[in-house]
């Protein structure tokens, strides 16, 4: 197999996720517009805030100019739906405990590239796995750091971010291209608000930063473990024969969107009028 592809992260942990669901996200393209109110839709929109956030302050805006900037993200039309409300309450918090981030040089905003992965022998592979970074800063020891910002119901655990592979990857990924990456910087942002309004919220139970180092020999074992993968992805099938699905009962529930289509389908019923009654369309520009 001789054809260059290009994979990203979402990919790759989408085909660990489920084969089958990868075949419906990939191959066919499937995909539908996040409802309002869904962790997609709240999580988009909090990228977009801190995407316009960090701009201001990389371009010398102060603090107020970057609030200022962003305000008008909360509101449509003069209202606010639910996603709205609840990012402009993780903003005021974020802000609250980080401000401008002074100990921060923004070196680059929604940092795009990409990188080749590497075969078992350390040659180049035919893959070219895409990256989007939040965020890359310098601290004051002028070491790099990539930032990825998080939102989550529960802050994750040390362990939760020492099996996701995403940072390590990108880690790899920017050495190759010749940037000195010291670590990656897991930025996790709460959106558990407690019952009581009335009740204050300490910001620590709310947001946390945690930094992320990797052994070179580990960085090599992701790059190399995610070459595998995407070459599993796109190896070549019998005609006809659809890939396996991994039925589990935590990511089935909360990190797929086909689940409801892709159990009935394994009943009999037709996948491709399940998918368009339930909203989703093929979209082969997207890659």
């Amino acid at each position: 197999m001789s054809k260059t592809h290009v994979v990203s992260w979402s990919e790759i942990d989408c085909f660990r996720q489920c084969p089958f669901k990868h075949m419906l996200s990939y191959k066919q393209r499937w995909t539908k517009t996040p409802r309002v109110g869904s962790p997609l839709s709240r999580g988009s929109l909090f990228h977009s805030v801190l995407e316009a956030h960090y701009l201001c302050l990389q371009s010398g805006g102060s603090l107020a100019d970057a609030r200022e900037v962003v305000d008008p993200l909360f509101f449509s039309n003069g209202e606010q739906n639910e996603d709205q409300v609840m990012v402009q309450w993780i903003y005021e918090g974020y802000i609250a405990l980080y401000a401008d981030d002074p100990n921060w040089k923004v070196v680059a905003v929604e940092y795009a590239n990409e990188f080749w992965l590497p075969t078992a022998s350390g040659t180049r592979s035919n893959f070219k796995l895409k990256l989007k970074i939040d965020l890359i800063v310098q601290d004051p020891a002028r070491r790099l750091w990539i930032v990825d910002h998080k939102t989550c119901k529960d802050l994750p655990t040390e362990k939760m971010m020492e099996l996701d592979d995403q940072f390590g990857l990108y880690t790899w990924g920017l050495r190759q291209l010749g940037k000195t990456v010291h670590g990656a910087m897991h930025n996790a942002c709460r959106t558990t608000r407690y019952k009581d309004p009335n009740k204050p919220q300490p910001l620590d139970e709310r947001f946390r930063r945690t930094l992320l180092y990797r052994t070179d020999e580990e960085l090599d074992r992701i790059a190399l473990e995610a070459y595998a993968t995407a070459r599993r992805a796109w190896s070549d099938s019998p005609i006809g024969e659809q890939p396996e699905r991994n039925p589990n009962t935590d990511t089935c529930r909360w990190r797929c969107d086909y689940t409801e289509d892709c159990l009935a389908s394994r009943k009999g019923v037709d996948l491709r009028e399940m998918l368009v009654a339930h909203g989703f369309e093929q979209n082969f520009e997207r890659h």
